[in-house]
């Protein structure tokens, strides 16, 4: 049933399969190895980006269907990230401290287990919320995220 006034998307076949496992691979391979970048010393600003959007992507993969334990640890996550940003602001090599990386190592196998049987068009639409994020004056797309308070 559509929203009174909304239509709804007509989705092809190939949006409903999940995406091919060569792609789900490449995508795991390189949020694998931003976290193996960053834990060996050699992080960059990119690196550190690439950590928040693997963190905001798995939040919006599960499209409105994140339990309080997810968004538990998004928000660890999240603050672990924020201070590693902080550090490298302030002169610091970019690093991440290793009190978070179980949790961030937590957040990929996430995203994994999501991303094995997606189907494209949730991708697509994750994506697209992701892209509109960082478009936006949000410090977080978080729900009781402690960035946003820092706007207030």
């Amino acid at each position: 049933m559509t929203r009174k006034g909304q239509a709804r998307k007509t989705r092809t076949k190939e949006m409903l399969l999940p995406l091919p496992a060569s792609i789900v691979k490449q995508i795991s391979l390189e949020n694998h190895m931003s976290l193996v970048v960053m834990r060996n010393g050699h992080g960059t600003q990119d690196t550190m980006t690439a950590l928040l959007q693997i963190l905001y992507m798995t939040f919006y993969l599960l499209d409105g269907n994140c339990s309080e334990v997810d968004l538990a640890l998004f928000l660890e996550v999240e603050t672990g990230l924020d201070k590693s940003i902080r550090t490298a602001a302030q002169g610091c090599d970019w690093q991440v401290d290793a009190q978070w990386l179980p949790a961030i190592e937590q957040v990929l196998r996430r995203n994994d287990e999501i991303m094995g049987s997606l189907p494209k068009y949730c991708y697509a639409e994750a994506w697209g919320k992701l892209t509109r994020f960082v478009g936006s004056t949000q410090m977080s797309p978080l729900p009781g995220s402690r960035l946003n308070e820092v706007l207030a």
